[in-house]
């Protein structure tokens, strides 16, 4: 009976786990959104290089819902198999968000070197556009120097004897055109580097917040696969006295219970007496 009750609790707290996991899901689904969606102004200009940690732990949030819905089919179907499975992938995912933290924060600490690389050669493949047409207004780095208000790689001085693109100009006369009476003055590597490694450190902090939270369940759920399998021993055991009992019966005993007849087929006929029902009906006299 203690164990039944035992068991019972610690139903109930992984349902409550389980609703625990979903809402860090949703998480994982929500934080890797919006980290892809900012990485996308820049995704160009450094090749599409340090998207993989956040595409990652997008990723993991409806492999965790789909842990969520195993979990629930352990719980109700008392499978210990299937939830020491639903234990094993979700330590594996626990896993992964903490490789995400470290590797998250391993790519922070070598910025700028490995952006500026990248943005280096995007600017050079711009100067060498602007300075034979000087007319391609939706280009990346048009769009990036005007979201970010900045110009050049490292300033201004970049376009040093060419004339400075509209999108550096922070008031400009007419759009899309060059001149301007005023310009900004940092540049956008520094601009796209700070940015870039506010988002890993985002990344790394919420990777390993959501594996935290996701850790605190687990003792539970391993624990209820122990009880799990402390009820089928129990069962197994009852079992296996009761065929035990029934071998070392004595053999007048066995046969006296094989030589009675089945409750179905007695019926009272008065109180306190019983007749047994023959299997042919009687014959009439003729």
């Amino acid at each position: 009976m203690a164990l039944t009750k035992r068991i019972k609790c610690f139903k109930y707290l992984v349902y409550s786990y389980v609703v625990l996991l979903m809402v860090t899901g949703a998480a994982q689904i929500l934080v890797g959104t919006i980290l892809l969606w900012g990485h996308s102004g820049y995704y160009g200009i450094v090749q599409n290089k340090l998207w993989a940690p956040a595409a990652i732990l997008l990723c993991l949030g409806p492999i965790t819902f789909l842990l969520c819905w195993m979990g629930c089919q352990a719980t109700n179907q008392r499978k210990r198999c299937l939830l020491g499975t639903f234990i094993a992938a979700l330590v594996a995912c626990i896993c992964i968000q903490f490789f995400i933290c470290g590797w998250s924060l391993a790519m922070r600490e070598s910025l700028p070197t490995s952006v500026e690389i990248f943005i280096d050669d995007s600017f050079v493949e711009f100067l060498d556009k602007f300075s034979r047409t000087k007319v391609d207004n939706l280009h990346l780095w048009n769009r990036m120097q005007s979201q970010l208000q900045c110009c050049g790689v490292d300033g201004p001085l970049d376009y040093r004897r060419l004339s400075l693109p509209w999108s550096c100009c922070s008031r400009p006369e007419h759009a899309y055109e060059s001149a301007c009476d005023t310009h900004y003055k940092r540049g956008c590597l520094s601009v796209v580097s700070e940015q870039i490694r506010n988002r890993l450190l985002f990344t790394s902090l919420g990777s390993a917040t959501i594996a935290v939270v996701q850790s605190l369940g687990l003792f539970c759920a391993v624990h209820l696969a122990i009880l799990f399998g402390k009820s089928e021993n129990n069962h197994n055991i009852s079992n296996l006295n009761k065929k035990r009992q029934q071998q070392f019966l004595p053999l007048s005993i066995q046969d006296k219970r094989h030589d009675m007849p089945s409750p179905l087929s007695l019926s009272p006929s008065a109180p306190g007496h019983r007749i047994i029902k023959s299997s042919k009906p009687p014959t009439m006299p003729k």
